[in-house]
């Protein structure tokens, strides 16, 4: 638990919960773009920023997930 204590006169104290602001930049953190790509053999859309085999060919031809681990045997 994170909370920061503020003075603002002798007083008067007010505390400040960060766990709120954590959350949204950690939220922020997990937001990733879509691109959404289609396959150069397969021709099926696909997005290329999963976290999965697809990749960029020779850095020109987008390859799903499927075709990248069927054409594995052919890497660069």
């Amino acid at each position: 638990m994170h909370l920061e204590v503020f003075k603002i006169s002798p007083e008067k104290e007010v505390v400040k919960d960060s766990r709120k602001i954590d959350s949204k930049v950690k939220n922020k953190e997990n937001i990733k773009t879509e691109k959404i790509e289609i396959c150069y053999f397969c021709h099926k859309k696909f997005d290329i920023n999963q976290e999965d085999l697809s990749y960029y060919k020779y850095g020109k031809y987008p390859m799903c997930s499927y075709c990248a681990e069927f054409y594995g045997f052919y890497s660069n």
